[in-house]
């Protein structure tokens, strides 16, 4: 028999060396949901968050923030990735992310108390858009600092909604939504310009003639409307943090049936540091 032989998984696996809040795999989500161990300190951890993260579902609440601490090394940007993929219950070769931690009996299973478990099912139970990211490859550089950390915000809140990532055109895309018009337009914009709006819209600055023709054909803008709103786009966009705060109160409404939604920010002590600015934001 040889050593590699002892062990119940392949010792030439792929393991990532350094995990981070970027997009992978189904393969790679497997491996990690599968081969987490929850230690006895992590068991209480699941149960601290859990616990607190019912209480916006059983009723309101206005403690909706939570810090992951440790020092570096410690985990907790695998941990932050962990209870991502659970708020998602993403489901990966037939099996929820939930079925990895509660499967088994109360000796094998990676939760051990029934409380958590219950928690946690109540939690995969409620729709949750859940967005996780790294701040600061998020952040654009030339950002106002003072608006920096919102603007972060906003940016994945559009994406996340499948909307551009430039603030002002991801407003347009959103009001037409609101009217029913957004399919429409992304429909007479292929028409019009041969290719489809979303591989095409980051080039906004050069397809003022195209938008202007799709708005007007859809009825959203008269021809000129539609340019002055263009003369406004090239205006430096400023959102405050409530009106942010209100465009997710807005978006959660409409989806009504106690939607959530989670922003997971990896390394946002790092990004933080000691700016006094930031750290109120």
């Amino acid at each position: 028999m040889k050593v590699n032989d002892l062990f119940l998984k392949d010792i030439h696996r792929n393991i990532e060396g350094v995990i981070t809040a970027s997009k992978a795999s189904d393969e790679q989500i497997y491996q990690e949901l599968d081969e987490y161990v929850v230690t006895k300190e992590l068991q209480g951890h699941f149960k601290t968050f859990f616990d607190a993260y019912k209480k916006g579902i059983l009723g309101d609440t206005s403690k909706m923030g939570v810090w992951i601490q440790g020092f570096f090394g410690s985990g907790k940007s695998h941990f932050l990735k962990i209870l991502s993929y659970i708020l998602e219950n993403k489901e990966i070769n037939g099996k929820t992310a939930l079925n990895f931690f509660t499967e088994g009996d109360e000796f094998t299973r990676k939760i051990k108390d029934d409380l958590t478990i219950a928690d946690m099912m109540l939690a995969v139970n409620v729709p949750t858009n859940v967005i996780l990211f790294n701040i600061e490859s998020k952040h654009q550089t030339g950002i106002e600092e003072k608006n920096s950390l919102v603007n972060v915000f906003l940016k994945v809140f559009n994406d996340s909604l499948g909307y551009s990532t430039i603030p002002q055109l991801a407003d347009l895309e959103r009001n037409l939504d609101k009217q029913g018009k957004f399919g429409l337009f992304k429909v007479i914009f292929e028409e019009i310009h041969g290719e489809s709006w979303v591989s095409s819209r980051h080039e906004i600055d050069f397809l003022e003639d195209e938008i202007v023709k799709t708005l007007v054909k859809v009825e959203f803008f008269s021809e000129s409307a539609a340019r002055n709103w263009f003369i406004k786009y090239e205006s430096d966009y400023k959102i405050s943090i409530e009106e942010f705060a209100q465009l997710v109160e807005e978006y959660l409404q409409a989806k009504g049936n106690n939607e959530h939604i989670v922003f997971l920010v990896d390394e946002i002590g790092q990004y933080i540091g000691g700016n006094r600015s930031l750290t109120l934001q």
